[in-house]
């Protein structure tokens, strides 16, 4: 049976909108579900700014070692660690791509997104194949419309309003879709046939120069928040990935390491309409752990 058959089936387990990209790279089989379709990215966002910065860094704009105190005006709530430090703490640029990624850090990515543009990030993308894509809303300005608020400059009371309201959880109402999962309006939206072609880029070494795109995979190598592709991969399997998670948006994207020298596994997953987090991510780990057998037993 075919990959596109396997996964096709397990979606009728489910009555969220999943969109799919799954390239092998070596036998250039392929699995493709909805994947010319826009989806909400969620921090899977956080790959393009990732590149973005590499590719100024190799350009000789910015320097991963240089340090940035950072402030209190600088916090955004939601994912990650910086936000629950004291304001002043240096870190350097390479920190805050590392926190950005393997703990999905909003704060770090809102600092590096301030420092390379929207225009910037979403133009990197494009010129990696990713020709859809649309990058308009920071974190900040994401959770905010993501809670019903409008996207206000920080402030002790934005602060302390956007705080409490996604502590209350960000839900979509029956019959009424969320801001951030709306496609008649700028957005940040990519397909994941785009996804994977970013990946694809990191995966043949083609970002820059292999030397650069290894500098990439090593950072998403090391992420840390592993529910959705790694979750039912044998142990010690590598995987380079990046989650994502919003309203009833429940994303993840990455390369697997095959084993026995099958090659890298490229699999972009987008999805809207999960009625909870935990539902998402299992039907994220089953197509992950479908297509990886698939291609090695």
């Amino acid at each position: 049976m075919k990959l596109q058959d396997k996964i096709e089936k397990l979606l009728k387990e489910t009555d969220a909108t999943f969109g799919i990209s799954i390239r092998h790279l070596q036998s250039g089989e392929e699995v493709r579900i909805r994947a010319d379709e826009s989806f909400q990215m969620a921090s899977v966002f956080k790959v393009p700014i990732l590149l973005a910065l590499f590719e100024q860094v190799h350009e000789g704009r910015i320097d991963l070692t240089t340090r940035i105190a950072l402030t209190e005006e600088e916090r955004v709530p939601g994912s990650g660690i910086l936000q629950e430090l004291d304001p002043g703490l240096p870190v350097t640029v390479k920190d805050l791509a590392t926190l950005m990624t393997i703990v999905s850090d909003n704060m770090a990515a809102d600092v590096l997104l301030g420092m390379l543009g929207k225009d910037a990030v979403r133009d990197t993308a494009r010129r990696l194949g990713a020709g859809s894509i649309s990058i308009a809303h920071s974190c900040w300005e994401l959770l905010s419309l993501a809670v019903g608020m409008e996207p206000l400059p920080y402030s002790e009371e934005s602060w302390k309003q956007l705080t409490e309201r996604l502590e209350m959880d960000v839900d979509e109402a029956p019959g009424q879709e969320n801001p951030v999962m709306r496609k008649d309006r700028e957005n940040n939206l990519c397909t994941p046939d785009d996804m994977t072609a970013i990946l694809t880029n990191l995966a043949e070494g083609a970002f820059i120069s292999p030397g650069l795109s290894e500098s990439v995979l090593d950072i998403l190598y090391r992420q840390q928040l592993n529910d959705r592709i790694p979750a039912r991969l044998p142990a010690g399997t590598k995987v380079a990935h990046k989650t994502g998670t919003i309203a009833s948006a429940v994303n993840d994207a990455g390369i697997i390491d095959l084993p026995g020298g099958k090659g890298p596994l490229i699999i972009s997953i987008f999805s809207a309409g999960n009625p909870t987090t935990d539902s998402g991510e299992a039907i994220i780990a089953r197509i992950a752990e479908t297509a990886y057998q698939h291609f090695t037993k």
